[in-house]
């Protein structure tokens, strides 16, 4: 009963086997990698495999016999399997590569031209404190623009109560001052609300941004999974169709 399990598995190769062909191969690689065609460059690599099979049949201890054409192809799927890795593990890096670049904290500019890449596709009506256009305007009245795809619309203000209108450039003749004013004072009460709205933009896009790199971070996270459960599967795959190899 032992006899015919030894002869069932005798097809696999034992880690130990492995190791000696390795090394074989290293030591009659001049021969085997010769590229000449010659009937006597054939007869010495049939030779050199030979020798790398008597030794190790010698050395394994596993009781089983191996051919030189077995231990030749053996050799050439251990090759491929290698190499299958290494492509599965270079497109590891490159996804790990990928999210370092990705995951890289942008400066305030670029979190701002961000969010209005994003928010570009609605209508977006914003105050601009001391905002420009190509007609002057006083220094405290905020200029409006509505944002419609890639293009920029100036709107007219909204019109204010006058009795709060402290930072017109004209005075009626009845209008009186107090002596102890202040005209900066007045110009930082003029327009306290744009400055905050400003800050407050501000945070938003930060928080926005953050919100979008840890979704990011999470979509790579799986991705990476995805690619490691993968590649076991292909290495699961490599083994039986090794099996079936040395089977045949």
């Amino acid at each position: 009963m032992e006899i015919m399990e030894k002869s069932e598995r005798a097809h696999f190769f034992t880690s130990k086997e492995q190791q000696l062909l390795i090394a074989g191969y290293a030591e009659e690689r001049p021969i085997l990698t010769d590229k000449s065609n010659t009937v006597r460059a054939s007869k010495m690599r049939e030779e050199a495999w030979q020798r790398i099979a008597d030794r190790l049949n010698k050395q394994s201890g596993s009781g089983y016999k191996r051919t030189w054409q077995q231990v030749k192809i053996k050799y050439k799927n251990l090759v491929q399997t290698a190499n299958r890795k290494k492509a599965t593990r270079e497109d590891i890096k490159k996804d790990e590569d990928e999210i370092q670049t990705n995951v890289v904290i942008k400066s305030d500019e670029s979190d701002e031209e961000f969010v209005v890449q994003h928010s570009s596709s609605r209508p977006m009506v914003e105050g601009i404190p001391g905002g420009t256009s190509s007609e002057p305007a006083a220094a405290c009245i905020s200029s409006y623009i509505r944002v419609t795809g890639h293009s920029l619309t100036l709107l007219p203000p909204p019109q204010g109560d006058p009795e709060h209108s402290v930072c017109d450039e004209t005075f009626s003749n009845d209008t009186h001052m107090d002596e102890d004013f202040d005209p900066s004072s007045a110009q930082e009460k003029g327009c306290p609300t744009g400055k905050k709205a400003g800050e407050g933009h501000k945070e938003d896009i930060k928080t926005l941004y953050r919100h979008y790199l840890i979704k990011e971070i999470e979509n790579r996270e799986q991705e990476m999974a995805y690619r490691a459960l993968k590649m076991r599967k292909v290495e699961k795959e490599i083994q039986l169709l090794d099996r079936q190899l040395e089977k045949e």
